[in-house]
Parts: structure tokens; sequence; C-alpha cells
């Protein structure tokens, strides 16, 4: 959906007053939809012009909550430069959620593109800016290619993050900060005390000794280790000072899995709040990246120095005369375009994954956490030693042994009308699948046709697409000065909230989401603060509901199965084998004293 707000004239710093068009109602589709803010100085002849932008990141923020953020304004969040403020921007939103387990469930489903249209090329400009910034990377140029050569350059200095993170973790220096009772006589109390002990570094030893003592273990490892690294990053960011920087928790995701509703309750957030420990954390990750960006440069320049050393010893050549040898690029060559049009897929697939593993993606980071811990449980039930033992046993006596020549005689060496018979059957089934191929591609371009002309019919014939995955270079956070505080809605009569649902003092405009095969129609959401029919089912509050849908059923089952199979498999044996050592124990040592 595409909304503007009225124009406030001959004012640099506006202010929006409550009776002109200010306020919103928008239905995210996606946990990683955004909400993309843009501010233009409006001219009434020629094309609106960019100040600035903003998207605001919806994944991590908690219902029933009001915000009031205030961000710096970018022309573009896809490449530097960066430091250059157009201004600021204040905005007060909530977050409406019925149920958080729905939403979390909806991430198995891969989201579909969403696009907006507009029927004149101002507005179309406008939108486009607004999602994208001033800033076209698809289109192609030099200076386009720089930036994600630069960006790649930045992705290795990560090198140097992950050798201090493994010196820290081999010598024993991260410190995780663990809650443990302690029981109080006066009062007579339990106090809760933080105790930092290296958890990290003692789970890698265990983890490492098991490894080595049984190599059968090396999976369960690898697919723990991953929700492990992810379990890590979370931790750093749920610990920080900062409440802007803060994600929601493993914990909190697997307790709306459960019961429907997260761990993380509505809380107030006061402005400027831990700004001097945000302040001292924030110098000290700087000073990390300068020293990690000055041992690039150092290693850089090593290596130049290398290169060069070798250029003398090898340079036998006679001839007196010197040639600069440089390195140019025909900005004309038709080779460059695809180029950067793969570094853009490659640039967009790391973004992606840094958003997961740093949990910006953080409910897509719990399901890869929750699938690799599952994974982890299930390969310690899989005999990998008799399993590659009988691979290769198969492999080795059916390929390699002397009854291939039979394969050899009665495939390979056959006639050449049987050879000309096989090649035909082969060309033939080749190019049955290719026409099936063909015909499936036509189908999806026909659709696509057809939804856009529809789009185009009903919204205009300019069309944006709007990235669902967070897939900008930088983030936009807000500034410490933000607030919030939890949201008390006011107690309505059956009238007021009837006059809300029929949306009194509200204009409805409906959204470009298209649903149906044959004649596509607006898909139409509610546009009130409340469900329609909520006030009815207020009267049976007492009564538990329980008319779960398919997926959330599926979820629940799948969860009592596994946790029935863990115990049942792995926990119940070990305790039955336990039992028994210590009975037969109990028995000799009766039968010992007995015959003395």
């Amino acid at each position: 959906c595409f909304a503007r707000t009225h124009t406030v004239d001959d004012c640099l710093s506006p202010r929006f007053m409550p009776w002109s068009r200010r306020a919103f109602i928008l239905n995210m589709m996606h946990t990683s939809s955004q909400l993309f803010v843009g501010v233009f100085d409006s001219d009434p002849h020629t094309a609106h012009e960019l100040i600035g932008r903003v998207s605001v990141d919806l994944t991590n923020l908690i219902p029933n909550m009001i915000y009031t953020m205030k961000y710096n304004l970018h022309p573009t969040a896809k490449c530097n430069p960066r430091e250059k403020k157009c201004g600021s921007i204040t905005i007060r939103l909530r977050l409406e959620l019925e149920n958080e387990r729905t939403l979390l469930l909806s991430n198995i489903n891969y989201p579909e593109s969403v696009y907006v249209n507009s029927d004149n090329k101002k507005d179309y400009k406008v939108m486009h800016q607004t999602v994208h910034g001033n800033v076209d990377m698809k289109r192609y140029g030099l200076a386009n290619i720089n930036q994600y050569v630069e960006e790649l350059y930045d992705y290795l200095t990560i090198y140097y993050y992950l050798e201090d993170s493994f010196v820290s973790l081999i010598l024993w220096r991260s410190k995780t900060s663990i809650p443990v009772p302690v029981p109080r006589l006066t009062p007579l109390s339990i106090e809760w005390v933080d105790i930092s002990m290296p958890l990290h570094s003692l789970m890698a030893f265990m983890c490492l000794i098991g490894m080595v003592e049984n190599p059968e273990l090396m999976p369960a490892l690898f697919f723990g280790s991953i929700g492990w690294i992810l379990m890590a990053t979370m931790e750093l960011r749920t610990s920080g000072p900062d409440p802007w920087a803060r994600c929601k928790s493993f914990q909190h995701y697997f307790w709306a899995l459960i019961c429907g509703d997260g761990m993380i309750k509505p809380h107030d957030i006061a402005p400027t709040e831990n700004i001097e420990r945000i302040k001292v954390r924030e110098e000290a990750w700087k000073k990390r990246v300068k020293d990690a960006e000055r041992r690039a440069e150092e290693y850089a320049k090593e290596q130049e120095q290398y290169w060069k050393e070798m250029e003398e010893r090898d340079d036998i050549d006679e001839d007196l005369s010197v040639v600069k040898r440089k390195f140019t690029l025909n900005p004309t060559t038709a080779y460059l375009y695809p180029i950067q049009q793969w570094l853009g897929i490659i640039i967009n697939a790391l973004r992606i994954t840094k958003n997961i593993v740093i949990w910006e993606e953080s409910y897509l980071s719990f399901w890869f956490a929750v699938t690799s811990f599952i994974l982890s449980v299930l390969s310690l039930f899989v005999p990998w030693s008799l399993l590659v033992k009988w691979t290769m046993r198969i492999t080795v006596y059916v390929f390699f042994g002397p009854w291939m020549k039979l394969v050899d005689i009665y495939y390979y060496q056959i006639n050449e009308s049987e050879e000309s018979e096989r090649e035909n059957r082969l060309k033939s089934e080749r190019q049955e699948y290719l026409a099936d191929q063909i015909l499936q591609a036509q189908l999806v371009r026909e659709n696509n046709t057809k939804l856009r002309d529809f789009k185009q019919y009903m919204f205009g014939e300019h069309i944006t697409k709007v990235n669902i995955m967070k897939k900008d270079r930088f983030r936009d956070k807000p500034l410490p000065e933000s607030s919030a505080v939890v949201y008390k809605p006011e107690i309505k009569s059956l009238g007021s909230l009837a006059m809300q649902e029929g949306g009194y003092h509200q204009v409805r405009v409906d959204g470009q989401h298209l649903v149906g095969e044959m004649i596509p129609k607006i898909y139409e959401t509610p546009s009130t603060e409340a469900p329609i029919g909520k006030p009815t089912k207020k009267v049976d509050d007492d009564i538990p509901n329980y008319n779960d849908s398919y997926g959330i059923a599926v979820a629940k089952v799948g969860t009592i199965v596994v946790g029935a199979a863990i115990v049942s498999v792995y926990l119940v044996p070990n305790l039955f084998g336990a039992f028994s050592e210590l009975v037969s124990k109990d028995i000799s040592v009766g039968f010992r004293s007995f015959y003395s």
C-alpha cells in the first residue's frame, strides 16, 4: 500500500496537526516487511525532490506498545556515503498482533513478491525513491560496480572478527552471565545472582572431547554448532545496553510456538536509556573495527611488497625499455554489466545471510536454530560408521567388480542400429522433458502477464517492486532520543466500537495485493483497531478456545512427538541402565555382607 500525508508549505521543520492527514493503518504481510518512509520537497510542476528516506524495521517490535522513534534521514541505504545527514524525522507507531504463533508459522512459506503501481510518472518516482533511495544499483555503471566491490571487501574483514572470537574461545576469555538461585535466611527468600563464567569455552571443550572419543558424533556436533553460533549472536544482541539494538530471543519464539504468545511483555523504554553504556560499547566496537581494518591494510601491504620482490627476482628481461603495467577497464565493454548483475546477486545473498546470523531476521534465525538442533538430535541416532561402511561396500562391489565387463559388452559395445535407436529414444525423452518445461514456463509467464495487466489496469501502468527480505546495506536504527510506552486502550462502548468498525472518521484506501486465479480481486483486510466481532468474543473470555488451525495443530503434535521420542529413545535407556547398575551393586554388597 502507498499513502501520503498532507503537504506543509514553506516550512523546513513541518509538524502535522491532528486535523491533517497523518495517521495510517497498514497491514503487514510478512515478518520481514518494512515500513518505508520518504520525505520530499514538494514541487507542483516538476518531480518532487527527495530529501531523505528511512526504512523502519518491524521484526523486533513488541505488540501493544506505542513507539515514538526518531531517525536520521539519508538519501539511500544501499551504498556509501552515509556520513551526510539530511535532517531527521520522528514517527509514532503501534504494532497489533493477535497471535504470534500464526506469524511465526507463516515463515515456513517463502514470501510472495510485492509490487506497487502508480498511474503517473511523478508518483512512481516518489515510490521508487522511498523504497530504494536515489541510487539505482540495478542500472549499469562503474560506480555501482565499485560499490559492490567495496562491500565485498568489507565482508572480508570478518576474518579478523572470527579470529578474535576464536582466540577468546580457546583462551577461555568469553564470559556469560548465568542466574543462580541463592537462598537467604533473613528474610526467608531466594535471591537470583548473576555469575559470569566462560560457558561457550566449556561447551566447546566438552563437545570436542566427545567428538575425539566418538567420531560418530561429528555430524551431530556440526548441526549443533550452527544453532550454537546463532544462539551466541542472539545472546550478544539481547544482553546489550541499547534497547533499539536488541532482538527477540529464542526463548520468546519457542514460548510463542508452544503457547501462542511470546515471553517478552510490553515495557517502557525511556529516552536516552543506558546512553553512557551505549557510548562505551560503541567506542569499543569502533576500536575493534579500526583495528581489523588496520590489520587488513597491513596484510595487503605485506602481500604487495612480497609480489614486488617476486617480480624483481623473476625479472631477467634484458630489454632496457620500461613499460608500466596498468589495469584498465573499458566502460563500453559488454561484459561488465553481467558481472555487475552477478555481484548484485552475491551481495544480496550475503546481506540476507548476515541478517539471519545477527538476528535482524529473528523469525528466520529462530527456525534455522530449531532446524539445526533437531538435525543434531536426530544425527545422534544414525549409525554413521555403519552407513559409510556399507555405502562404500556397495559402491565398490557394484561398480568396480569384474561383472562391469558385461555392462561394457551389453550396454556400451552395441551395434549401430541399437545405438541409433537408443539415441533416438533419449532424444525423444529430452524433447518431451523440454516441451514440458517450456509449457510450465509459458504458464508462469502468462499468469505473471495477466497479473501485471490487471494491476496496471486497476492501479496504474508504472510499477515498483518492494523488497520483502531486508536487502539494504545499512540499517536505519532509531536514535537514543526515541522512547516507548505500554499501550493502554481506553474502554469503549459497543456503539463506539461499531462506529469504529464501520470506518467512522476513516478513509479506506484498498491495497494492491491481488488474490485469485481467473479474475484477481483485491485482498480485503480489517481496517479497524480490533477484528470484526471482538466485542462479542469478549463475552466468552473465560472459555478457552481450542480451535487451532492445521499448522498450529501440527506444530503442537510435532513438538510432543519429538519430545517423547527423545525421552523414550535416549533418556529412558540411560536411566534404566544406571538404575540396573545401582541395583546390581546393592545386591552384590548385600550378598557379601551375608556371607561375611
